[in-house]
């Protein structure tokens, strides 16, 4: 029961992903603790984040037009599977107000810095909300219009930025031991790469056709391999401009821009970040505020997620406020201990459903 009649395509996946992942990662430092093999780091870690993606994925393909909720209650039951599908749901309303709470803190911070955050993020979510009300395939659109724009500015960016670089600003390359720096390379495959989990939930929205369903797990790792060339781009980008100076800036991106002025006519580039974030931050929180109200309804076996949507969104805003007192406390939590708390998600439950569903056989034929 997926409680609406959307539809969305294979190639629409790799929009949606690349979207999702890339919108809480253009403003933050990722992998700065490998150093210079920042970069090194976030390409092991997209390498988990393909092995992530194909175990997930063959969920998906042995329950084709299911939900999470709904496989998952297949496989243990109506009670376990309930409570897995609730840790999941958490962990789908968590994320994004971890991305409204840098909404706030970035925008209050250097943009409308007489604005109570409160506003700022009340308007993120309302908009939004609107989105969601309106279905998968509404947001899957979006991201096909938002993308291209992003990755655009993107390149143009880091091509006006060129004659700011220093080479020597990348060496030496490994600085930390190995096993931190494995650590890190972990870490980054739980974040960006490792949240596509969320798509267990978006799978069934491709159809029942195994064909179109295999495409569509093609797509997402393809999209996977986009979003790791686009971030070793921008730390490779932000490392040469900054360097030394990268570790201990909060928006790398945002501060690395800043600095291009090509003969006093192109400067101001900053905003270029603003803009990407604002909307590949919209997508990966409407897909992830979709995920809750679906989900959530479908526990509950509403016949709508409709009467959810506004009811989540005050939650979202209120939690995003209330959990961290400033920037600082957010970078400790989403970095340190979110991804223990993601892993086991990611990766620990769906190889743990798929033995089961080898030892017992599922799904049944009918």
């Amino acid at each position: 029961m997926k409680l609406e009649g959307g539809q969305i395509s294979p190639g629409q996946i790799i929009f949606l992903v690349m979207s999702f992942c890339l919108g809480p990662v253009l403003l933050k430092s990722i992998a700065v603790e490998a150093g210079h093999a920042d970069w090194l780091a976030i390409m092991l870690g997209l390498a988990g984040g393909v092995l992530i993606a194909f175990i997930f994925t063959s969920l998906c393909i042995k329950f084709p037009g299911k939900t999470l909720v709904e496989f998952i209650e297949i496989i243990y039951g109506p009670l376990l599977g309930k409570l897995i599908s609730l840790v999941y749901l958490f962990y789908f309303f968590l994320l994004p107000t971890l991305t409204l709470r840098l909404f706030g803190d970035f925008l209050t911070g250097l943009i409308f810095t007489q604005t109570p955050m409160v506003v700022i993020i009340s308007l993120i979510v309302l908009i939004c909300a609107s989105a969601v009300r309106n279905g998968i395939e509404v947001i899957a659109r979006c991201s096909q219009v938002l993308l291209p724009l992003t990755i655009i500015m993107l390149l143009l960016a880091t091509i006006f930025s060129i004659p700011h670089m220093e080479f020597n600003r990348f060496m030496p390359i490994f600085e930390v031991p190995w096993a931190e720096f494995l650590r890190i390379s972990l870490y980054s495959s739980t974040f960006p790469f490792g949240q596509s989990v969320a798509f267990l939930m978006i799978f069934a929205f491709i159809g029942i056709d195994s064909k179109k369903i295999k495409k569509a797990r093609f797509s997402l790792i393809l999209g996977l391999i986009g979003v790791g060339l686009l971030l070793i781009l921008l730390v490779l980008r932000n490392r040469g401009i900054l360097g030394a100076t990268k570790v201990i800036t909060v928006y790398p991106s945002y501060q690395a821009l800043r600095i291009i002025d090509i003969g006093e006519v192109l400067t101001r580039l900053e905003i270029i970040v603003a803009i990407n974030f604002l909307t590949m931050g919209f997508i990966a929180i409407s897909l992830l505020y979709y995920n809750t109200a679906l989900g959530l309804a479908q526990i509950l076996k509403l016949r709508s997620y409709l009467p959810l949507v506004l009811p989540i969104g005050i939650l979202m805003v209120c939690t995003s406020i209330i959990q961290f007192e400033n920037i600082f406390e957010y970078q400790h939590f989403s970095g340190d201990i979110v991804p223990l708390f993601a892993l086991p998600l990611q990766i620990g439950i769906p190889i743990l459903s798929l033995i089961i569903c080898k030892i017992r056989g599922l799904p049944k034929k009918e």
